[in-house]
């Protein structure tokens, strides 16, 4: 049986790497419709990913850039497996760091139109 887990504890958290490095605070969570639950897809970690929250990714990013603030992996797309929530409070990346650039993602393209721009390129 899954185990329930209560969102709001988790959204806000600062996720660790296996070494104990902040990568990020969880900014949204993504899920489909299974049957009559939602499961967990994706998380979304990292300062663009509170832009991407916002609809407002382009701009984040220009606001990012003019305060100086803008640094590389400031957005990763986590599949659900790869973060261990059994710890709400305390999130930790299950793959080593430098899994993650390739995980990164565009704050403006979610993982379903990046399969369809994919799939049209081929």
């Amino acid at each position: 049986m899954a185990a329930t887990i209560n969102l709001e504890r988790l959204v806000g958290r600062r996720v660790l790497s296996p070494r104990g490095k902040s990568i990020g605070y969880i900014e949204e969570i993504r899920a489909e419709k299974d049957g009559h639950d939602l499961v967990i897809t994706e998380f979304h970690v990292g300062i663009y990913a509170a832009f991407e929250r916002l609809s407002a990714s382009a701009i984040g990013a220009a606001v990012l850039d003019a305060l100086r603030l803008r640094r590389d992996g400031g957005f990763y797309r986590i599949p659900w497996d790869k973060i261990d929530i059994s710890d709400p409070m305390q999130p930790r990346l299950l793959c080593p760091m430098e899994d993650l650039a390739r995980m990164k993602g565009d704050p403006g393209q979610s993982q379903d139109q990046k399969k369809r721009k994919s799939g049209a390129n081929r």
